[in-house]
């Protein structure tokens, strides 16, 4: 019985931590990386260089870790240029919106699609640096597509 029950604690535990660890995603010319930190549901994202130097970060955390994004879908673009990336709210708040956000490398900056086109309310497609998402119409029974050439932003 204590065998059993250390057993199902040990995988238990690993669960937990395997949940919280940070994962990272390497841009496809190798010369920066994003890092999605985990800090309970809600995530941080950090851009660093190859050299593990910190280019630039942003917090998706709030007080009380209910009101703050976690991160659900990261990918570079296929040329290394952008990094786009999707949360949801931690506290269950507004289920429908998926945040969108993108990171562009010779800007060093962080973008909000949804500032741009409006509330985004699925995940994205990459297509080279187009990215293909849907956002909400005059209500949420009437997605509209979206398809931004994020070369503006180069």
């Amino acid at each position: 019985m204590i065998r059993t029950t250390l057993l199902f604690l040990a995988i238990l535990i690993n669960g937990v931590v395997a949940f919280a660890q940070t994962k990272s995603y390497e841009s496809p010319s190798k010369t920066i990386r994003a890092l999605i930190v985990p800090i309970g549901r809600e995530s941080r994202v950090e851009i660093r260089s190859a050299s593990g130097a910190l280019v630039r970060r942003r917090s998706f955390t709030s007080s009380d870790h209910s009101h703050g994004e976690g991160v659900d879908h990261a990918q570079w673009t296929s040329d290394g240029r952008f990094f786009v990336f999707t949360t949801c709210s931690s506290g269950g708040h507004q289920p429908w919106h998926v945040a969108t956000y993108f990171y562009s490398v010779s800007r060093n900056r962080i973008y909000s699609l949804d500032a741009i086109v409006g509330a985004i309310i699925s995940d994205f497609t990459l297509r080279d640096d187009t990215l293909l998402t849907a956002r909400m119409g005059v209500n949420g029974n009437d997605p509209k597509p979206v398809s931004v050439s994020l070369h503006r932003w180069r």
